[in-house]
Parts: C-alpha cells; sequence; structure tokens
C-alpha cells in the first residue's frame, strides 16, 4: 500500500484528489495540509511514501519545502504539482530532492501511474518538460545522467506501454484489446497518447525507442 500526504492550499481540490486516490486498491491519502506549518508537522508524524505538493501555496513556495520534508522523513518522495510549466521549477525541485514534476492540467490521467512511478523509487517528469529537462542538465554537467528515453517511458502509464509494446510486437489493436480486455477504441486513444508523449510518429521510431531501452528483452 502506498500511503500520500497531500500540500495544497485548496481545500476543495485536496478533498476531490483523497476521493480519487482511496479509491484506488494499492494507494491510502493518510494526510492533508493547506499551510507550510501544519505539512511540516503532518510529514513529520505520517512519514508517508509519497507526497503530494503545490509549488504555489499561499504563505510559502514550494520548492522551499522539500529539504525540509527530505530531512524529516528521507525515505519519502516528493511529486510536486504545478500549473506552471518552467524548465527552472523543475531543475531547482530535481536538485532539491523531488521525485516527480506533475502538470496539474494533466492529473485527469497521469496522476495516479505518477505516483505509483516515484513511488517504486523512479523519476517522473511530464513529457512536455522533458526535453528542456535534459538539454540543461547536459549543460551543466556535460552529460545526461538520466535518460531521455527512460524518462519519456516513465511518463507513460501502464496501459500506454503495454498498448505500445503490443504495437512493437506485431500485435493489432483488435489483437490487444482482446488481450487486455479492451475496446478497440480504447486501444487506439492509449496508442495515440502513448506515441504523442514519445514525440514519435511511426512503427518504425517506435520500435528504434523500444530497443534503446532493451524493454523486450528484460
Amino acid at each position: 500500500m502506498i500511503t500520500i500526504c497531500m500540500v495544497d492550499d485548496h481545500y476543495i481540490l485536496l478533498t476531490a484528489l483523497k476521493v480519487l486516490l482511496d479509491g484506488q486498491d494499492d494507494i491510502k491519502v493518510t494526510g492533508m495540509a493547506t499551510d507550510a506549518l501544519s505539512a511540516v508537522k503532518l510529514i513529520k508524524a505520517k512519514t508517508p511514501d509519497v507526497v503530494l505538493l503545490d509549488i504555489s501555496l499561499h504563505d510559502i513556495n514550494g520548492l522551499d519545502l522539500i529539504p525540509k520534508f527530505k530531512t524529516i522523513s528521507p525515505e519519502s518522495r516528493i511529486l510536486m504539482l504545478t500549473m506552471h510549466e518552467d524548465k527552472q521549477y523543475l531543475e531547482r525541485a530535481i536538485d532539491s530532492g523531488a521525485s516527480g514534476f506533475l502538470i496539474k492540467k494533466a492529473m485527469d490521467y497521469d496522476l495516479i501511474y505518477a505516483i505509483r512511478t516515484v513511488a517504486r523509487g523512479e523519476i517522473y517528469i511530464h513529457p512536455s518538460m522533458i526535453e528542456g529537462f535534459i538539454s540543461g542538465l547536459q549543460s551543466k554537467t556535460g552529460t545526461g545522467k538520466l535518460s531521455r528515453e527512460k524518462l519519456l517511458w516513465n511518463s507513460l502509464s501502464s496501459r500506454e506501454q503495454e498498448v505500445v509494446i503490443g504495437i512493437v510486437q506485431g500485435f493489432t489493436n483488435k489483437e490487444i484489446a482482446e488481450k487486455h480486455f479492451l475496446s478497440e477504441k480504447t486501444v487506439a486513444t492509449y496508442r495515440l497518447r502513448g506515441m504523442e508523449k514519445l514525440g514519435l510518429e511511426n512503427k518504425s521510431d517506435l520500435m528504434d525507442f523500444i530497443e534503446k531501452l532493451k524493454i523486450l528483452k528484460q
């Protein structure tokens, strides 16, 4: 069970997210906070697996809370939530110890997967931010310590990954749908969304991408 604490100054949003997350078999919300002081007390008391942290709190920049949270609960993975597609915010968040960066407009279908990704010890970055993040990392360090392909792959939901792998293996939408008990329309949606997130246009590019990650050999 993945335990979650949420920090956001919009209580209505917190309440809605709690309903969504508590509806998952493997996730449990153990606390919510709307300001910095109560957030620090909450994280210290609950030491959750994952902290959902909004950048724009009314009394503090959420980025300033990351080091505090990592000090009082080192094992907690921090997933930043933001309206801002700003590379500087992303770089500062990751440098400070955050494990993920999710744009709020994508929460409707990416939040749960992002939580599961950071909970298992991986980095999650919203697809629209990955290129800028990698280029910034290379300019600062001279190397890409984090694989662009791996970050892009992590941005796909588990269903999107299943469909994409099925495509590479040569299955049709109908066959993929039957295998995963989905409709063909749903498979087509996952296929389109997955290709868009990966920034790929055709099956040949997709096969090259999967080959780089050695996914089918794992």
